[in-house]
């Protein structure tokens, strides 16, 4: 399937650096003589698809909405519906009616999640509403301050909450955060892999801090998705290689790169949220699991990860020949510690950031040169 035209277009338009570049160049490879035809058609030829607003989509409404109170753009109930009325949506479809009714809607909606404060009465008559005030709380305006859809903020809140009252593993976090609209899409469940995710699901039912749906069957395949992808995320922090990955869950090096990235922001976001409620041991459980899930490594291996120029390669052959914390490195010698992660370059570096002296090894401009340096 061929991207939309518009956003090949707006790829191409990057092509070239500014104030650098007096041009620049956007390659598209066909395989055969048929695709070179329908890429010429496409997009040499064609014509850019039609822009929509999808302001009225409510997850970017309420989004926006938190953000415009939160940072003082608006504040009464006349100001929204004004800015609103100057919006893309406004001239493109005409139908502020309509629009109105979401508004109403997602400000209730933040309102309960308690995201915002109202200063009138939810049943101030009609000739009052002008008067109606909002302003942000200290989470809803955190909330913004992250770029969070309030919805999966709100769930993340619940969700923690949830964690306060039982042993939690990080599992329960990943697929907390798999379990969001911005972690979409997610990795699907074949109908050949059904029973085994259903499997997984039982094995870590007692983990979970997001529960089951069950009012509607897309709702459930979702939950099963997110079920997977934080299965492929636990493979990740249990050392699993990309190889591994794509074998087992058709997902290419990229797509783990990507995943990570947003996988990373969201148990921020978290972190974030729950400092800002107090909930201490929960936010240890998130550092630990967000420094995983970035290095790709088991927990046992966390200390060594506070090292400078230590990845989950180099830190896994330090555990595997003893060396299990600060203290271990410490007292390992600088030519053992050089061998054991192969570079005594980097050896060296590490027992100087350690605050510790190196017998250094100088190296001459020949190869095979050395001199010893005391």
């Amino acid at each position: 399937m061929y991207i939309p035209v518009l956003e090949y277009l707006q790829m191409a338009g990057r092509a070239g650096r500014p104030k650098y570049d007096k041009e620049g160049e956007a390659i598209i490879v066909a395989n055969t003589e048929i695709q070179e035809e329908d890429v010429l058609e496409k997009y040499i030829n064609g014509k850019p698809e039609k822009i929509y607003s999808k302001l009225a989509v409510e997850p970017v409404l309420r989004t926006y909405l938190l953000s415009l109170i939160a940072g003082n753009f608006v504040r009464k109930k006349s100001q929204i519906m004004d800015f609103f009325s100057k919006t893309f949506y406004a001239h493109q479809y005409g139908d502020m009616h309509a629009l109105e009714g979401k508004i109403e809607k997602m400000l209730a909606m933040l309102i309960d999640f308690e995201f915002l404060l109202c200063s009138a009465d939810e049943f101030s008559s009609a000739d009052k509403l002008d008067d109606v005030k909002y302003r942000a709380t200290k989470v809803g305006s955190r909330v913004a301050e992250l770029y969070l859809d309030p919805l999966t903020a709100h769930n993340m809140i619940n969700a923690m909450k949830r964690a306060k009252e039982k042993i939690t593993t990080s599992f329960s976090y990943l697929q907390l955060v798999c379990f969001t609209n911005e972690l979409r899409p997610l990795l699907r469940v074949k109908m050949k892999e059904y029973d085994d995710i259903i499997h997984e699901l039982v094995k870590y039912e007692d983990d979970l801090i997001v529960y089951e749906p069950s009012a509607f069957e897309t709702e459930y395949d979702d939950f099963l998705n997110s079920v997977k992808t934080a299965l492929f995320f636990n493979d990740w922090t249990e050392e699993k290689d990309e190889e591994f990955l794509l074998e087992k869950y058709s997902i290419r090096p990229g797509e783990i790169r990507t995943k990570l990235a947003l996988a990373d922001w969201l148990l921020y976001s978290a972190l974030e949220l729950s400092k800002l409620l107090s909930y201490r041991d929960v936010s240890k459980q998130l550092v630990k699991v967000r420094m995983r899930l970035k290095y790709g490594v088991k927990e046992e291996l966390l200390p060594l990860l506070k090292l400078k120029q230590v990845g989950r390669v180099r830190a896994r052959a330090m555990y595997g020949r003893g060396i299990r914390n600060i203290g271990d490195v410490k007292k390992t010698d600088t030519a053992k510690l050089g061998l054991i992660i192969k570079s005594r370059k980097i050896a060296e570096s590490i027992k100087e950031d350690l605050g510790q002296k190196v017998e250094k090894v100088k190296r001459g401009k020949r190869k095979g040169q050395l001199s010893l340096n005391k």
